[in-house]
């Protein structure tokens, strides 16, 4: 195709857009690149025929992939037969596994949680890919996301025809038979090989010899995995195109070193990579980097020169006809763009750069800003000193630790106990590169968090990096090629500005499930506000049911959430009190996020978590503020005031919550936290002519809180609840919405509507909700 078929790989990617999203941006993107193609490369109609071709092909077969996104199931069903064809997750008490029902020929994602350490071990041991087990269970569907840019479960399974979640009774494996198969033989061979480095390599080492060999990251450690991802190198620890190459490399000399000839030793790796990619987990980038080789590898034997783009390009073609749907998948954007980037700017970076450092760092440069977009989008930032780090850790790991760990766990299968010592240094190896990754991990700006970007944002993106290569290919030197190479860091730049002195502001209540976070965001950068932060309440668990991967509503919901909104810096963390679900995420968010001021109540009475809040702030050097009724601040036109508690008050417990009155938007507004009948009625007193258009109920709208006289007295238009869905305290009580309804009073509910936001700009603003 003579580097065509990057052309031919856009049309597809236009085909498939117009049917998943909007039908009109890609019929005008077509047109453009047919005019492209027509005025500047010079297509001729049979050229231009094939695009348009490619076009509406996979249009078409996007248009099966749409009517295939439908259920067998009933969600009655109570009994199933299942085949497990995939290794399931076991972490504590919490076995996660994705199966086929066989009589629906439907995939399941089965959620079961482990009755006790015997069944614990034995699924352990004994489950592997290959079983079909009968079972009885319950059926539910996924759940959407409850607050903006958060994670959307429901629609990443239905992505891959996943419809329902199933949660067993029980899992009784002698209800289980094991099957033959190809398939299912080799997945057995990959859970047998990640036990065989658990029990055989040096503890250390386990976790990354399994992501390097076997494509799995479950092993690793989430604070280690989150500094590879804040440093933009957790590829590394991905199986990808140069992973593959170098592993095809080593074995490829090592069968010419054996006598095997060079045609022979092409077709024996032609027909082991589809096997090896299945033992490495099957994963898009994977699979991406198994097929581009085997088409290489095919050229190679038939002597073809083809280009490199086009093999790139057939892969994607290739890819996308069979799974249309891995267009939205993270790994699969990262690694198309990534290759296509590094691949169009080889001529120029070859011919531009030849010492080893400035030809890293091009390469680097290049993959980071071109990958910045979908890294803001996702994760909502991106590593900026990747491009110093990465010279150190790709040499590292892929001509030091790879081979190491490929050719030490290939010695200890053949010299079973010999390689013991052979592995200690790579032990020592590990253990320091984990060090010195935590290091440089906790630097400070080490990543740049410009929250997720708008479209308009993403369009500029776009244009101004494909303006960035025309611009360095004309060949500008000296002070021009520097401010050609600032450029993406003023499109950076512009989206910081955009998201911190918008001229719009807001206050959202997050769905934190049974808990309460309240987000406040002043217009043109006046004030950054967080009203507790939700918090699970943790059980007491024996060793075996504690959780690697366990859920904290700050690191996991809410710090997410203020990232995603490009938030840094937070003016002042409100913590009303110190129950668990309104400050148990809070230790999260001193650590993620700088905060310039802790307030917490001025009371006699402090639990251990406020206690320990209060150390974590002290050794942060972030100042503390104990605030009492009649405190009050200003920013612009907005006012708050703190109206309980009183000063030195004994009160414990919900009563002695942080109660803020604030004028935002046109509107007051009173945040309760916990507040119930006793501490109203003290409010009553002391502020008899107390009104508030929105309330935020107290305690979860428990039947113990927002009164018949405090209502009365408040007069509120709206009253928003946060509070858990199906939660086991039966919030909010029946007699309050009653009491509200009968006043006409709005009610929004966490439970009901997901996240509540109030949007607004000077006096005027909107509610919305985001809908679960």
């Amino acid at each position: 195709m003579k580097n065509k078929g990057v052309f031919c790989a856009f049309s597809a990617l236009l085909g498939v857009l117009a049917v998943f999203q909007s039908f009109a941006l890609p019929i005008f993107l077509l047109g453009l690149l047919l005019l492209f193609l027509q005025k500047r490369k010079k297509y001729h109609r049979k050229e231009l025929a094939l695009v348009l071709l490619i076009f509406f092909l996979f249009l078409i077969r996007a248009e099966i992939e749409e009517m295939n996104v439908q259920t067998n199931l009933s969600g009655k069903e109570k009994t199933f037969e299942l085949s497990l064809n995939e290794l399931g997750t076991i972490d504590g008490d919490k076995l996660t596994l994705t199966a086929e029902e066989r009589h629906f020929h439907e995939k399941l994602v089965m959620k079961y949680r482990i009755k006790s350490e015997e069944e614990h071990t034995a699924l352990k041991k004994y489950l592997t890919p290959g079983l079909i087990c009968r079972m009885q269970g319950t059926l539910e569907r996924p759940q959407s996301s409850t607050n903006e840019n958060s994670f959307n479960y429901k629609t990443y399974l239905e992505r891959k025809h996943i419809y329902w979640l199933l949660e067993p009774e029980k899992f009784n494996l002698e209800n289980c038979q094991r099957t033959k198969g190809l398939l299912s033989g080799l997945k057995g061979i990959r859970a047998k090989g990640i036990s065989y480095l658990e029990e055989h390599f040096p503890e250390e080492a386990v976790p990354l010899s399994a992501a390097l060999l076997f494509g799995t990251s479950e092993l690793m450690d989430e604070d280690m995995l989150d500094s590879f991802r804040e440093l933009g190198i957790v590829h590394l620890i991905a199986i990808s195109g140069l992973h593959i190459t170098i592993l095809v490399t080593m074995i490829y000399f090592l069968l010419l070193r054996l006598g095997v000839t060079r045609e022979k030793g092409i077709l024996l790796l032609f027909i082991c990579l589809p096997i090896y990619g299945i033992l490495a987990g099957a994963s898009p980038s994977v699979n991406r980097s198994v097929l581009m080789t085997m088409l290489l590898l095919f050229c190679s034997w038939r002597k073809d020169r083809q280009r490199l783009l086009d093999v790139i390009s057939l892969t994607f073609l290739l890819y996308v006809f069979v799974l249309p749907n891995s267009i939205y998948d993270v790994g699969f954007q990262l690694s198309f763009l990534a290759t296509y980037a590094i691949l169009l700017s080889a001529p120029i970076i070859l011919t531009r750069y030849t010492h080893p450092v400035s030809l890293g760092l091009a390469v680097s440069y290049i993959s980071m800003i071109c990958t910045a977009p979908v890294l803001l989008y996702f994760f909502f930032e991106f590593s900026f000193i990747s491009l110093l780090v990465n010279l150190l850790y790709i040499p590292l790991f892929n001509l030091v630790l790879l081979p190491y760990v490929f050719f030490g766990f290939l010695f200890d299968l053949l010299f079973p106990g010999l390689a013991g010592h052979l592995l200690m240094p790579l032990n020592s190896v590990i253990i320091f590169m984990n060090h010195l990754t935590e290091k440089i991990a906790s630097l400070p700006w080490n990543t740049l968090v410009l929250g997720r970007p708008e479209p308009p944002f993403l369009l500029l993106y776009i244009w101004g990096f494909l303006m960035l290569f025309v611009l360095w290919e004309a060949g500008h030197k000296g002070k021009w090629r520097t401010l050609l190479f600032l450029l993406p860091f003023l499109l950076f730049a512009s989206q910081y500005a955009y998201n911190h002195f918008s001229l719009e502001g807001e206050i959202t209540f997050l769905d934190v499930g049974q808990g309460d976070c309240i987000f406040i965001k002043l217009p043109f950068g006046r004030g950054i506000y967080l009203i507790d932060t939700g918090g699970n309440i943790p059980f007491e668990q024996e060793p075996w049911q504690i959780r690697k991967s366990r859920y904290d509503t700050g690191k996991d919901t809410v710090v997410p959430f203020l990232k995603s909104k490009g938030v840094t810096v937070i003016d002042k963390l409100i913590i009303t009190h110190g129950d668990q679900d309104h400050a148990g995420g809070a230790p999260a968010v001193l650590k993620e996020v700088k905060v310039k001021e802790l307030v917490l109540p001025d009371v006699r009475e402090r639990n251990d978590l406020v206690n320990r809040m209060i150390q974590l702030a002290k050794k942060q050097q972030i100042p503390l503020k104990f605030v009492h009724d009649g405190e009050r601040w200003k920013s612009g036109d907005y006012l708050f005031q703190i109206i309980s508690p009183e000063a030195d008050s004994t009160s414990e417990g919900n009563d002695g919550s942080i109660v803020l009155f604030a004028e935002i938007g046109g509107l007051k507004w009173l945040f309760t936290g916990d507040l119930e009948e006793e501490g109203e009625a003290r409010l009553m007193r002391k502020y008899p002519a107390l009104k508030a258009d929105v309330l935020k109920a107290g305690h979860h709208g428990s039947h113990s809180s927002t009164s018949e006289a405090f209502v009365a007295q408040l007069s509120p238009h709206i009253a928003v609840i946060s509070v858990g869905k199906h939660n086991r305290y039966g919030h909010p009580s029946e007699e309050v919405i009653e009491r509200l309804s009968e006043r006409k009073i709005k009610i929004l509910r966490t439970d009901l509507s997901g996240a509540i936001t109030y949007t607004f700009e000077k006096e005027l603003g909107t509610f919305s909700v985001h809908h679960p």
